[in-house]
């Protein structure tokens, strides 16, 4: 769950946006995010370690006495899961459109059906969804092993020279902006209760799905610049791998690229549909989202699923990858600097105050690097974000006044 959830908003989401922004430089982004993303892992594995059981951070926040706050970040929460289907819907139907050689309406189609089908998929149970996502992750592992070994293989130092091509400012940016392709191994949390022995198989599943997309994401990068111009993966950067794939292996490849790319940003949706709607479930449960969210069939939080889907289905109808790559990385970077953050502030041991203080830093600083470059470069981009931030805290603002006109005051 945690690899799928990474990868499917990673390579085939922000290749050509990672080459655009540090050239040849682009596999020091890979590198650079997953040292946060690992320290985050730390963070979420201690956190639930104490927590004993699945919420992720609601349960974190509310036990560590911030019941507010908890509320608050998991809107938000809630509305970066909601731009993560969003951004694989969005792969999804690029890459299915242009293997057809269609347009954007066809692309469009594509985002909405894929979603649509893992909603039905996970509205069966945890176990079509489970078994699902263990075939597609071995998949599409085995097409990134395939293309990008092709590409190492015919390793040239001259493909990367000079390596500073674009400025070394380019790393920090482009790490920043597509930190989003880390999201997905927190997602564990939020399964607490339904892992195995989750004291002992939750931290080792953090720290090796996160190191492992590391090593995937660095070799599949420098494997697809020994095959591709940068030129051309930046050009055709919605669909940048199935270039690369036919530089490898011919018209077969592009197919082969494309499948890969299909099943990536399908067990995403899977992955990030099957957590999230848990955890509304949980905090619907809580009092802390509207009870209608909290309904269930046959123990399945239906209802949470089909909200996801269905917004997540309206952001991909956005224009561009880049705004929704840059929406998504500040939402999350957001949201794992406060774990960070907290997990710093839980514990009495100097080396896990450092690591968490890090995290934290390394986050915030991450936030202001993006937007610093939208001002400058897409003050458009950053005046939409700003105003669905908005109007997430609006609508939690109405729902709690709902809420305290519904209770008897204490007197």
């Amino acid at each position: 769950m945690a690899i799928g959830g990474m990868i499917g908003g990673g390579i085939f989401s922000v290749l050509g946006v990672t080459i655009e922004l540090a050239g040849h430089l682009a596999f020091a982004c890979f590198l650079l995010a997953g040292v946060i993303a690992l320290i985050t892992a730390h963070s979420y594995a201690g956190l639930t370690r104490r927590a004993g059981r699945s919420g992720g951070p609601f349960t974190y926040l509310r036990e560590a006495g911030h019941p507010q706050t908890a509320a608050i970040t998991s809107w938000f929460l809630i509305l970066g899961y909601v731009l993560a289907l969003a951004v694989y819907a969005f792969t999804f139907g690029h890459y299915v459109a242009g293997v057809l050689g269609t347009g954007e309406a066809v692309a469009r189609l594509g985002a909405v059906v894929v979603l649509a089908a893992f909603w039905a998929i996970n509205t069966r149970g945890v176990g079509a969804s489970s078994l699902t996502e263990d075939a597609v992750v071995a998949a599409k592992l085995a097409v990134l092993a395939l293309i990008a070994g092709i590409g190492l293989f015919t390793w040239s130092s001259s493909r990367l020279t000079p390596l500073d091509n674009n400025g070394y400012l380019g790393v920090f940016v482009g790490a920043a902006s597509i930190f989003v392709a880390y999201e997905g191994f927190e997602l564990l949390s939020y399964d607490y209760d339904d892992i195995e022995q989750p004291d002992r198989t939750l931290p080792r599943a953090l720290y090796s799905s996160v190191v492992a997309v590391i090593a995937i994401y660095v070799l599949v990068t420098l494997g697809s610049q020994m095959l591709v111009s940068d030129q051309l993966i930046v050009a055709q950067r919605e669909i940048a791998f199935a270039a690369v794939g036919e530089a490898a292996l011919g018209t077969f490849g592009r197919w082969l690229a494309t499948a890969a790319a299909v099943l990536a940003t399908s067990s995403a949706i899977n992955a990030t549909l099957f957590s999230t709607a848990r955890m509304t479930r949980d905090i619907s449960d809580a009092h802390e989202l509207p009870a209608v969210l909290g309904r269930t069939n046959r123990g399945l939080p239906t209802t949470a699923m089909w909200l996801l889907a269905t917004a997540g289905a309206a952001f991909a109808m956005l224009p561009g990858i880049n705004e929704l790559l840059a929406f998504g990385s500040i939402t999350f970077l957001a949201v794992f600097a406060l774990i960070n953050y907290l997990h710093a502030r839980s514990t009495d041991r100097t080396r896990e105050r450092v690591l968490g203080s890090i995290g934290a830093t390394g986050c915030a600083a991450a936030i202001a690097v993006v937007v610093v470059e939208l001002a400058r470069h897409s003050p458009t981009t950053l005046g939409l974000i700003a105003g669905c931030l908005t109007a997430v805290g609006l609508l939690r603002l109405v729902f709690m006044l709902q809420g305290q006109q519904r209770s008897p005051r204490e007197t």
